[in-house]
């Protein structure tokens, strides 16, 4: 079910991104039984389809300006807020929060259809979340909105809503994930090969003793559905409760996301998630959950005989929690006393965040003209995109393709090369692309980028 509340049309630049509210449901094989009731202030919202048999997310939907992008089908992002929620002031009617109307528009305006679902107000909950857990007190209890086993449930709606429709690029769709969301979105995407039975988290009961308690297994995406290409995740807290098993192991069997992803992550030695002791030692010691988890999906995906689909786990020096929240400063700041940890941080993780949305939800289209200059040769022509590389590949028996040109980094605009191979009367064409690595090894850059050797785990 889908009903549009109202259309904002937003100027970004040149472009016009239209903003309009939705409404979609949870699937309700899934959805719980009863379900929770919303909050006041989502049953008041005009159009919303409060109704006890249905779990009825509100959702900020983010067009691309057809002017610019074309008129689709365009790829998605599916965008999950942090335990802070998505709006400002808690308060829907004051629309998002200024986090979350920059990131709207920033993929909108990049050509992507992005879809940000409140998943707290129709649970009940009107805002923060943080510092709840499994716990036998109903304050401080997660089980109503658990980013382990119920807030998944708002990607497969999601997914639901965007293969729906025409608009939508189904073979190419994102998930961009914050805090709580981030936790919600790994908890979404688990490998069909990790199976650990029944599920359990770590539960502290009223004699303030932490027990098993059963809860439920992670939500499956339908194989239906279309399913993310990429994951960007910044900042979740990997313990998860030891809903995935220890949070100390790093064995196979704990966790791997799905190997039809590709997912990169994003924390700092500043932040409490992290659980580094102390952030000047060498190496770094501390509970360090998120390199465990990592790790504990590389074991996995050894066991199966494929790449681990954690492709970066950045971590950045002396960084905290919900660093893409502050500004990113004029260019002629970066790298001086300016830029503080956080702001740098912010900008690296951006460029890195876009770099592989672009890298995962776009196809090229190749254009070969007649070479004036050469009349056994071409000229190949295609769009360059931002921060990716290109090897232009030529074959006329499909069997070999040699490299044409030099290795060819993409701004934004039309490239081309030249192809000098003899030719006969056909020929094929194809492109290597990959994401220009971030800059780790940059003089500028090498102590905040920290690598797995930093850390003793």
């Amino acid at each position: 079910m889908l009903a549009a509340v109202f259309a904002l049309i937003i100027s970004q630049a040149s472009a016009q991104i239209v903003r309009e509210t939705v409404f979609f449901d949870v699937p309700a094989n899934i959805a719980l039984d009863p379900n929770p009731a919303p909050t006041v202030q989502l049953a008041a919202v005009v159009n919303y389809p409060a109704d006890a048999n249905r779990m009825t997310l509100i959702a900020l939907l983010y067009h691309p300006d057809p002017a610019v992008h074309g008129p689709g089908p365009y790829s998605a992002v599916i965008v999950l807020h942090g335990s802070g929620g998505m709006w400002n002031g808690d308060t829907i009617a004051n629309g998002p929060t200024s986090h979350f109307q920059k990131w709207g528009q920033l993929l909108a305006g990049r050509g992507y259809l992005t879809v940000i679902p409140d998943g707290f107000n129709p649970r009940g909950i009107a805002g923060g979340f943080s510092s709840r857990r499994p716990h036998h007190d109903s304050a401080i209890d997660d089980s109503t909105c658990s980013p382990n086993y119920e807030r998944p449930k708002d990607v497969v709606a999601a997914l639901t809503f965007l293969d729906a429709r025409a608009d939508v690029d189904r073979d190419h769709i994102g998930l961009v994930g914050f805090s709580h969301g981030s936790q919600t979105g790994i908890n979404a995407i688990l490998d069909p090969s990790v199976d650990l039975g029944n599920y359990e988290v770590d539960y502290i009961n009223a004699m303030g003793q932490t027990v098993d308690l059963p809860v439920p297994d992670p939500v499956r995406i339908p194989a239906g559905l279309p399913f993310p290409k990429v994951c960007v995740f910044y900042y979740p807290g990997c313990g998860h409760f030891s809903y995935h098993g220890s949070p100390n192991s790093v064995a196979a069997g704990r966790y791997m996301p799905d190997r039809r992803a590709q997912v990169v992550m994003f924390h700092g030695t500043g932040d409490s998630l992290m659980g580094v002791t102390d952030v000047n030692a060498s190496p770094k010691t501390g509970s360090l959950f998120p390199i465990k988890f990592v790790t504990a999906s590389g074991a996995q995906a050894a066991a199966q005989g494929i790449a681990n689909p954690f492709v970066h786990h950045h971590i950045f020096h002396l960084v905290g929690h919900s660093f893409d929240e502050t500004t990113i400063e004029p260019q002629m700041n970066w790298n001086t006393p300016a830029e503080s940890a956080n702001e740098k941080a912010n900008r690296l993780s951006q460029d890195e965040t876009l770099k592989w949305l672009e890298f995962r939800l776009h196809n090229h289209t190749l254009t070969p003209q007649p070479d004036i200059n050469n009349p056994s040769g071409h000229i190949v022509t295609w769009l360059g995109r931002d921060r990716l590389r290109y090897r232009v590949q030529a074959s006329i028996d499909l069997a070999n393709w040699p490299q044409q040109g030099a290795l060819i980094t993409g701004a934004g605009a039309l490239l081309n090369a030249q192809v000098i191979i003899p030719l006969e009367n056909r020929a094929f064409y194809r492109l290597e692309v990959d994401p220009v690595p971030a800059p780790a090894d940059d003089v500028l850059y090498s102590a905040f980028f920290l690598e797995y050797l930093d850390f003793s785990y």
